[in-house]
């Protein structure tokens, strides 16, 4: 979906979340590379203060329609290809992974941000018999089929969902997948993830990291990370456990995750701002499985090594009698 070439947003400045700071500086611009839908640049700042790195000027939330189209990758569906088989099989090991964190039994999992219903779908195929699932979601095609699909699922924004009295305290495990650094004030989702979690209950969250080689090549304009103007907030590791530790969660796991997404799309913006062929741009789609193969063998290479990628996930734990 392609917006007309004189749509321009009204601004919101913001300040930064991480510790209210307005001083910042410019740390890189860029446009909508990816899916056209304002004609305006955007720029990522660098909190003077703490170091955070957040847009500013942003959209406002009224736009979300706006810098969401319909053809949003979360909001589309994967698909029956190959990439999606064996994506499927490589998160089918992420669910694993949230069998020994939360447990097996009458637990009950919240996916925040869960488009529709993918990632539900694996936790439901891979996790434990007993778990209930729930998804919070916006769009409204996407929330049809995750019902379609049979999963309770609330369309509203998480930071109302979590000031309900009945759903306080109810939840063993909320995920949240590459959506914190979608949100304006991820300080507050983060208060208000542990107050939906019961004592000893566990926040994922997946996210980009300000790291890897891909943000050292592409990160002065067209890393793909920036996702402008959809991401609003961006962590590295150290800020994301930092701001988890302040809002009272003890830090149970850290794990350095592949990107291919991140190291396609930067490629793609790089050709795109340059005005390369079309083919070529084309070609540096995320769903292309020559180049999937390529960075996930790379990406794989480097956490191996020990070193730091452009992805990460970061589990905290609601401490038990908190």
């Amino acid at each position: 979906m392609t917006m007309s070439a004189d749509r321009i947003l009204e601004l919101v400045r913001t300040s930064c979340a991480l510790c209210g700071s307005s001083e910042n500086e410019v740390h890189a611009s860029g446009t909508d590379f990816e899916y056209d839908t304002v004609q305006q640049s955007f720029h990522f700042v660098a909190c003077r203060a703490c170091g955070h790195l957040y847009l500013d000027p942003r959209p406002s939330v009224d736009d979300l329609d706006v810098i969401y189209p319909s053809n949003y990758y979360s909001f589309a569906g994967g698909g029956d290809g190959l990439v999606s088989r064996v994506q499927r099989f490589w998160e089918s090991g992420k669910v694993k992974l949230y069998r020994e964190l939360v447990g097996d039994g009458e637990k009950r999992l919240l996916d925040v941000g869960c488009g529709d219903g993918r990632f539900l779908s694996l936790l439901r195929e891979f996790g434990h018999p007993d778990w209930e699932l729930a998804g919070l979601e916006f769009d409204e095609s996407a929330i049809a089929k995750c019902r379609e699909m049979g999963f309770e699922t609330f369309a509203e924004r998480v930071e109302d969902f979590a000031e309900k009295p009945e759903q306080q305290a109810r939840y063993d495990a909320v995920v949240m997948l590459q959506l914190i650094e979608h949100v304006e004030d991820p300080a507050l989702i983060c208060e208000r993830v542990r107050s939906l979690l019961r004592p000893g209950g566990v926040f994922i969250i997946e996210t980009p990291n300000l790291a890897g080689l891909d943000y050292r090549i592409f990160g002065r304009r067209w890393w793909g990370h920036y996702h402008f103007p959809r991401h609003w907030n961006l962590f590295s590791s150290e800020s994301l456990v930092r701001m988890l530790e302040e809002r009272g969660f003890e830090i149970a796991r850290r794990d350095y995750l592949i990107s291919t997404s991140a190291w396609i799309i930067s490629h793609h913006n790089y050709f795109k701002d340059r005005n390369y062929p079309l083919w070529l741009q084309r070609f540096f789609q995320y769903r292309n499985p020559f180049l999937l193969a390529i960075f996930i063998l790379l990406d794989s290479v480097r956490t191996r090594l020990g070193l730091q990628t452009s992805n990460q996930r970061v589990v905290g734990r609601r401490a038990a009698g908190s």
